[in-house]
């Protein structure tokens, strides 16, 4: 079921809840009136009193129990919509404006990007992001791509690796820094 029909439903199961709520009411109040018209079982000084508030004790109920349907209902649809929200949203959302400035000035460094390293992730970076992964051959949509970083020296530190000569690390020939082209050897 899509979340954007759950609205409905719940306004429509609240609907019918206030209307079965209404209807027993109704028959609780014309309950109690045949009661007393007939003479009934009086249990009290007051007739028709204590049929009356069992009566409504079991509309109280029925009523409690059916609000918490309709809540539930809509707390799901609700906690589905951010659930889907939170999906959405995954990962990093911003470069760090430290992490900009390494990336303008390797950039810098590879005659890719002119004047200084600003820290600022503008689109004068992102396009020279761009040019440089497409350069490459790789994809040009997400910036940074993580083989762009590599080539560019801003790849993964393995200075605390405990066995960094038998680690299994991918090389940039590997994550396609230096690409062969096929049939040429």
């Amino acid at each position: 079921m899509r979340s954007d029909t759950a609205l409905p439903w719940a306004a429509i199961i609240k609907v019918i809840f206030f209307a079965g709520c209404s209807i027993l009411c109704l028959m609780g109040a014309a309950s109690a009136e045949a009661s007393r018209d007939s003479g009934g079982p009086q249990f009290s000084g007051h007739p028709g009193r204590h049929h009356t508030s069992i009566e409504f004790a079991k509309v109280r109920q029925a009523a409690t129990s059916a609000r918490n349907r309709v809540r539930s209902a809509t707390a799901t649809a609700k906690d589905k919509r951010a659930a889907s929200a939170a999906r959405a949203s995954r990962g990093q959302q911003a470069i760090s404006s430290e992490r900009a400035e390494q990336i303008q000035s390797a950039l810098i460094r590879e005659h890719r990007l002119d004047g200084e390293a600003s820290g600022v992730w503008d689109q004068r970076t992102k396009d020279a992001m761009i040019r440089y992964q497409a350069e490459n051959g790789w994809q040009t949509k997400i910036t940074p791509d993580s083989r762009a970083l590599i080539k560019l020296g801003l790849g993964p530190r393995h200075e605390g690796l405990l066995n960094p000569d038998s680690a299994a690390l991918a090389s940039p020939h590997e994550l396609g820094a230096e690409r062969e082209i096929p049939g040429e050897r």
